[in-house]
C-alpha cells in the first residue's frame, strides 16, 4: 500500500530511517538554547498561519491574514524587546487590496536598510480562480504601509499566486509566483519580478520556466554574486512506462540567473524523486545559499521512499547537480512542512512538524546539533517559519491550535553577542 499525504487522519506511519544525515554528532554538540515559548493569541480560528521575520536590530515582525466579517485584512504587529510586548496590529492593504483568503500567510521580506516589504495574492471579480499579487512597503518599521502596488503585468483574469519574495544584497527585490497566463489546463507557468528602485515599482515579469505545479508555493534566493535561484515542483509527462500508478511526475526544480533575472537557466531536477501522484501536494521547497555559493534545497516528498519523506539536498556547482539527504524524523510519525535558513557560518538550520493522530510536535535542527522539540502540549503546531539576522539571532515561529483559538507560538535565540551587549 502507498501512503500519500490523505492517510493521515487513519493511519499511523512507522518508518524507521537508517541513514543519519547533515553529519551528526549528538555527543559532541549541544542544542541552540532557545528563549521560553511566547505568544500571540487571536480570538479566533479565522486567521492564516503567520510570517515571521527578524531585523539586523533585533525587531521581530509578525504577520497574519484575518477574516473581518466578510473582509480579509492583513496585520502586521512588531515588538523591540524579544517579544515581551508588541505593538498594536497595523492593517497593511487597502479596501482594494483586500487578500483572497487565509489560506496562506501573506509573504514578508526586509530591505537592506530595515524596510518591511509584504506581498500578497488578490482575487479578481472577472475570472473563476483569477488573481493578481499586490505588493506594500513599509519605511518606518511597520508603524504604516504604503498603498499596494500591482506586481504582475498581464492583467488577464488568471491565477497569479503562491508567490516568494526575497531581497538581493545590493537591495533589488524579487517576487517569483506561480502565473496562468499561459492557459495550460492543470498547470501554471513560474514567472518572477524585479524591483531595482526600493519596491516603488516592478519591472517587466520574466518567464522562468513552463508546466508548474499549480498549487506548490515556490521559493527564491539570491547569493552574495548577485546570481538569482528560483525554485518550485514541476509537471513532468508522460508518466515512464515502468510506473504503474495513474498521475504525473511532480519534481522540486531549480533554475538560475546571472543577469538579475532578466533570464534563466533551464530547469534542473534538484531531488529526482519520481514522486507521481494524480494532484497538486500544496508543498513547495525551500532554497538558501551561503557566503561561498554553495546552495541548500529542503522539500516533502513521497516519490523515492513511497512514504511522507523531508529531504535536503545541496549544490557546489551553482545548482547544475545536487547531493541529496534524508532528514531523519521520529518513527512512526508524518514529517511535513520543511523551513531552512542559514546562519552566519552556513550551516543549514531546518524545522518541520512531526505529527500523529494524537500528537504534534514541532522540531528544530541545526546541522551538527540533536534535534529538538520546540512545542508544548498536544494541540497541532504546524507550519513553522525560520528567520535569522545579521548577528545571528535566529526566530522561529509557529501557529498552533487551540480549542477556541489560533496562536501564533513563536521562540528566540539571542546570539552571545547581542547578549553582552
Amino acid at each position: 500500500m502507498k501512503f500519500t499525504i490523505y492517510d493521515l487522519r487513519f493511519t499511523i506511519l512507522f518508518l524507521f530511517i537508517l541513514s543519519p544525515i547533515l553529519s551528526h554528532n549528538y555527543c559532541a554538540a549541544e542544542t541552540t538554547q532557545f528563549g521560553s515559548i511566547i505568544s500571540i493569541n487571536h480570538p479566533d480560528k479565522r486567521v492564516s498561519n503567520a510570517s515571521a521575520i527578524i531585523d539586523d536590530e533585533g525587531r521581530i515582525y509578525i504577520g497574519w491574514v484575518k477574516e473581518d466579517g466578510n473582509k480579509n485584512n492583513i496585520y502586521v504587529a512588531s515588538s523591540s524587546d524579544n517579544g515581551k510586548t508588541f505593538s498594536e496590529k497595523v492593517r497593511v492593504n487597502g479596501d482594494a487590496d483586500m487578500p483572497s483568503g487565509i489560506n496562506h500567510a501573506p509573504t514578508m521580506a526586509l530591505g537592506t536598510k530595515g524596510e518591511l516589504y509584504v506581498a500578497w495574492t488578490v482575487s479578481r471579480t472577472n475570472g473563476e480562480f483569477s488573481s493578481d499579487i499586490k505588493f506594500s512597503r513599509s519605511l518606518n518599521k511597520g508603524k504604516s504601509f504604503e498603498p499596494a502596488i500591482l506586481v504582475n503585468d498581464d492583467n488577464l483574469p488568471v491565477s497569479h499566486g503562491f508567490e516568494s519574495m526575497t531581497v538581493a544584497p545590493d537591495g533589488s527585490i524579487y517576487i517569483a509566483w506561480l502565473d496562468g497566463r499561459e492557459k495550460k489546463e492543470g498547470v501554471s507557468s513560474t514567472f518572477i519580478a524585479r524591483s531595482a528602485d526600493n519596491g516603488k515599482t516592478f519591472e517587466k515579469n520574466v518567464r522562468v520556466d513552463g508546466n508548474s505545479c499549480p498549487c506548490c508555493r515556490t521559493a527564491v534566493t539570491v547569493a552574495h554574486d548577485g546570481t538569482v535561484y528560483v525554485s518550485w515542483r514541476k509537471v513532468f509527462k508522460p508518466v515512464p512506462a515502468d510506473i504503474k500508478q495513474g498521475g504525473d511526475i511532480r519534481e522540486i526544480v531549480l533554475a538560475k540567473s546571472t543577469d538579475k533575472g532578466k533570464s534563466f537557466s533551464e530547469s534542473v531536477v534538484v531531488g529526482n524523486d519520481k514522486w507521481v501522484i494524480a494532484g497538486c501536494p500544496h508543498r513547495g521547497p525551500s532554497i538558501s545559499t551561503d557566503k561561498d555559493g554553495f546552495l541548500y534545497v529542503v522539500w516533502y516528498t513521497e516519490g523515492e521512499t513511497g512514504s511522507p519523506a523531508i529531504y535536503i539536498a545541496n549544490s557546489k556547482d551553482g545548482g547544475m547537480s545536487f547531493t541529496k539527504k534524508l532528514i531523519p524524523f521520529s518513527n512512526g510519525t508524518f514529517p511535513d512542512h520543511p523551513v531552512m535558513a542559514l546562519n552566519r557560518d552556513g550551516k543549514p538550520l531546518i524545522a518541520w512538524e512531526e505529527t500523529t493522530p494524537v500528537l504534534s510536535r514541532l522540531i528544530f535542527q541545526q546541522t551538527d546539533e540533536k534535534p529538538q522539540q520546540m512545542n508544548q502540549g498536544v494541540r497541532r503546531a504546524h507550519d513553522p517559519v525560520l528567520s535569522i539576522n545579521k548577528s545571528g539571532d535566529i526566530l522561529i515561529a509557529w501557529s498552533q491550535e487551540e480549542i477556541r483559538f489560533t496562536r501564533t507560538a513563536y521562540r528566540l535565540f539571542r546570539s552571545q553577542e547581542n547578549i553582552n551587549h
